[in-house]
């Protein structure tokens, strides 16, 4: 008769052990990748360009997205209304309400991650020469990016 073979107690310790580390890399690497020193999106947690930055004031706090994209993305999916949407000029960084600015919709992607064609822009001159250098279009009423957030027009 043949007598089955059980492997040594220490190896069932082993594999639990080897387990267990398996088990905690994900929470390690997640506790290192959060270095508060660096600014993430809200939407998608990419590492934000400044320049590039919208930023939703909302009640009671402020929510901040690396583009226009994530910041489309963010608001048709939560409930709340911002009370003032801030976005940066591509042409200095300035911060502009954005029912100021100037959109571009063009065939240039500032985001590789999500493709965000939105460009901004703090003055109509710039915005319409970016539209015809990139091929784009002024984005005005119905199309604005955030048409219908705050009864823009």
């Amino acid at each position: 008769m043949v007598r089955p073979v059980n492997p040594p107690a220490s190896w069932w310790r082993s594999g639990l052990a080897v387990l267990v580390v398996l088990g905690m890399l994900p929470v390690i690497g997640n506790i290192f990748r959060n270095d508060s020193s660096v600014s993430r999106c809200e939407w998608d947690g990419q590492v934000m360009r400044p320049e590039a930055a919208v930023t939703l004031e909302l009640a009671g706090r402020s929510v901040t997205c690396c583009d226009v994209r994530c910041a489309r993305n963010w608001l048709a999916s939560h409930s709340e209304r911002p009370t003032l949407i801030q976005v940066r000029d591509e042409h200095g960084g300035d911060p502009i309400d954005s029912a100021d600015a100037f959109f571009v919709r063009s065939a240039v992607v500032t985001n590789r991650a999500n493709g965000n064609r939105w460009h901004v822009f703090g003055d109509r001159e710039t915005a319409l020469r970016h539209a015809r250098e990139s091929r784009g279009r002024l984005m005005r009423g119905d199309e604005h990016p955030f048409a219908g957030v705050r009864g823009l027009e």
